[in-house]
């Protein structure tokens, strides 16, 4: 890859086209996408989550959700990394405050009833961007893309927790680049442990990775420790047809603490979409700012949340 990767798409004229297309892609695959339907009891979202699932898995054509999906058209940051790009002199120091950013994330099942039946593996993809839409004086370029392919095993449990019901385990493997080349390249792989606790209307997702070692030569970007911890917690709330939700990221260290705090709010919209808002501030929003701090603001819309 070379710097016309950071100049793709077109100045002005064509600056509306992509959104759209994400729109009419979202409004598409919304039949088949499993998302818990708004008719369904608050404190039941993840069995409606699962049967939802199970149904759509018998279809060949199904796309099962995964992360959220969701399109940020107008988002505000405090602090776009101008110094990433100073290779590349009509970018460095010419990125605009407003861009856009989407997600586009979905799974499918590989293997089926293991472990007495309540055991699947899938193959996951998410896909995460940043795009200059507005920013013609250098050609409204996709500045970062994150490439997020895992496979992991999920297994289904009923287990009682203080009162709480841990719901779902889960042990994988995540590779997750942004496929560019020196100076800009990032990427790093990971073994990655979960938990899904509910109680309530309220659920807890609990995550803990281990970074795969790589050559001192190979490593993109060293000491992600430092930055991205071992691990992420979210918390989310779902009601009818809305959810809230906090992801809280830290390194857990006394000298050079660093963390993220990311907070989204799905409201109703539309029949296939809802209103979608994000709040970020802290370090690793994507690849190529995980040792740098961003603050950033969006609204938009979503097709899926996370349950």
């Amino acid at each position: 890859m070379t710097a016309l990767k950071l100049k793709q798409g077109k100045a002005a004229g064509n600056i509306y086209v992509f959104p759209a297309a994400v729109l009419v892609f979202l409004g598409a695959v919304a039949p088949i996408m499993a998302q818990a339907p708004p008719e369904v009891s608050e404190s039941s979202a993840i069995e409606a989550r699962m049967v939802q699932e199970n149904g759509a898995k018998h279809s060949r054509f199904a796309l099962l959700a995964h992360k959220p999906n969701y399109l940020l058209p107008a988002t505000y940051t405090s602090s776009p990394n101008n110094p990433a790009y100073n290779s590349f002199p009509d970018i460095g120091g010419h990125l605009k405050d407003m861009e856009a950013k989407f997600q586009i994330s979905f799974k499918i099942p590989l293997w089926e009833g293991l472990l007495g039946g309540k055991a699947d593996i899938y193959a996951a993809y998410t896909q995460l961007a940043l795009w200059q839409a507005y920013n013609a004086r250098i050609s409204a370029p996709f500045r970062e893309i994150n490439y997020e392919p895992e496979a992991f095993l999920g297994y289904r449990t009923d287990i009682n927790l203080l009162g709480a019901r841990l719901n779902i385990l889960t042990l994988g493997f995540n590779h997750q680049s942004n496929g560019q080349i020196e100076p800009l390249s990032r990427s790093w792989n990971r073994v990655v442990a979960g938990a899904v606790i509910q109680k309530g209307k309220n659920y807890f997702f609990i995550r803990h990775w281990t970074r795969m070692p790589e050559r001192a030569k190979d490593d993109d970007n060293p000491g992600m420790g430092r930055y991205l911890g071992y691990g992420d917690l979210l918390f989310m709330r779902s009601g009818r047809n809305r959810s809230f939700s906090v992801l809280l990221r830290n390194n857990l260290r006394s000298a050079g603490n660093k963390g993220a705090l990311q907070v989204d709010w799905s409201f109703p919209l539309h029949k296939k979409v809802k209103g979608y808002m994000q709040y970020f501030t802290g370090y690793g929003e994507t690849l190529i700012d995980y040792n740098r701090p961003v603050t950033r603001i969006g609204l938009g819309v979503a097709l899926t949340d996370w349950i």
